[in-house]
């Protein structure tokens, strides 16, 4: 049974125009101890049929388990999306919601003609001596979440610095458990900053570099080097 609509169909073959690069997404799902990991291979596989520029591979994560250590990947169902030399830009359960306009954006920005990011980013990801990593916890009915879960995606996409990890944080509520989350979008980088709320991007950059200069040895609020300083 088809999970997209008609006009959801017709709408995203219509943004899928946009590609003008092959776009290489790969989909870990399991049999098992897994409830939603059906609904996000059918979703995948529906996205797969309306663009020749999706190139959609689907992998079992209990039984390919080389591919899955080689890309990162430790749970399911999780979706990378790439320009097929990397593995750094994840997302982790079902893209329903307003998850999956965050997809739909992360896909064209990978296979489009321009770069989303503006020139202080571009610079302070160039400037970067330290890698980070970063995870997003959203919810789909949380409309501020994707602003926060492309900014992340992007900066992943940029860099081979960042790693970028979108949460479903209902999916995996022992991860939510144990960063804290109690709103989302909740963003934590290097187990050590984090953020709730969508941080515009120039923002988000600013905070970062304060915040990495500072080295901190304790969970910090990335929200005070812009108070503070």
């Amino acid at each position: 049974m088809a999970i997209l609509s008609d006009s959801d169909t017709a709408e995203v073959t219509k943004i899928f125009g946009a590609l003008v690069r092959d776009v290489y997404v790969k989909v870990y799902t399991q049999k098992l101890e897994c409830p939603t990991c059906t609904d996000t291979e059918t979703i995948l596989r529906e996205l797969d049929e309306l663009s020749e520029r999706l190139k959609v591979s689907f992998l079992n994560l209990q039984t390919d388990r080389e591919d899955a250590v080689k890309d990162g990947v430790d749970k399911a169902p999780a979706i990378i999306v790439s320009d097929g030399t990397h593995s750094r830009v994840k997302f982790y359960g079902t893209p329903s919601g307003y998850e999956f306009s965050s997809l739909l954006t992360t896909i064209i920005d990978t296979g489009g003609s321009e770069e989303p990011l503006t020139e202080g980013t571009i610079q302070f990801l160039g400037d970067l001596d330290s890698d980070l990593h970063m995870q997003v916890f959203v919810t789909p009915t949380c409309p501020h979440c994707p602003s926060a879960a492309v900014l992340a995606s992007r900066m992943a996409r940029y860099s081979s610095r960042v790693r970028s990890e979108v949460i479903e944080a209902n999916e995996f509520p022992e991860l939510s458990s144990k960063f804290r989350v109690q709103g989302v979008p909740r963003t934590v980088v290097n187990g050590i900053f984090f953020t709730e709320g969508s941080l515009p991007e120039s923002m988000m950059t600013d905070a970062l570099k304060k915040g990495l200069a500072d080295d901190p040895s304790e969970e910090t609020n990335l929200m005070d080097y812009l108070q503070n300083n």
